[in-house]
C-alpha cells in the first residue's frame, strides 16, 4: 500500500485474515493524541460485526481490545501499560495465529486477543482517531 495514508483510512481485505496473515502498520502518535483505533470488520455496512477492535487510549494509559457482534459490544479486555506514547513513532504487527490475534508493538510489547469471531470473517480494515499512518501493509 502507499505511504502517508490519511486518517480515517479503510481498505478491503478480500481474502480475510487467514492463519498467518500479518498486518504491518508504521505510524506516529501526534503529541496531542487521546485515542486511536484499528478495526477489522466483517463488511462495510454501518452495522457490521467488528472481529477485532484495538484501541490505544493515551488519555487513560491503557489499550482496550474487544469485538462487536450483532450491534453489541463484548466484554473489554484492558491491557496495562499502554506502550504508545504521544509524539512518538511506532511499528505494529497484527498476526493471525491459530487461536488468537498476536499484536506486537516495536520489539518490546505484545498483546494476545483470543478469537471471539473467526478472523476469516474480516473483510475490511479501518484505522482512525488520533494517529498518523506512514505505512500499512497486509501480507
Amino acid at each position: 500500500m502507499a505511504l502517508s495514508h490519511s486518517v480515517p483510512f479503510e481498505t478491503s481485505v478480500p481474502e480475510g485474515f487467514e492463519i498467518g496473515t500479518v498486518l504491518k502498520i508504521r505510524g506516529v502518535v501526534p503529541s496531542e493524541a487521546n485515542r486511536f483505533y484499528i478495526n477489522l470488520l466483517s463488511c462495510d455496512k454501518p452495522d457490521s460485526d467488528i472481529v477485532l477492535h484495538f484501541n490505544p487510549r493515551l488519555d487513560q494509559s491503557i489499550v482496550v481490545m474487544n469485538t462487536m457482534e450483532c450491534g453489541t459490544w463484548g466484554s473489554e479486555e484492558r491491557v496495562f501499560p499502554n506502550v504508545f506514547q504521544r509524539g512518538q513513532p511506532f511499528e505494529l504487527l497484527l498476526i493471525a495465529m491459530n487461536e488468537h490475534f498476536k499484536i506486537v508493538v516495536g520489539d518490546s510489547e505484545s498483546y494476545e486477543f483470543i478469537y471471539r469471531l473467526p478472523p476469516k470473517r474480516s473483510c475490511l480494515l479501518k484505522v482512525g482517531g488520533d494517529v498518523s499512518l506512514e505505512l500499512l501493509k497486509i501480507f
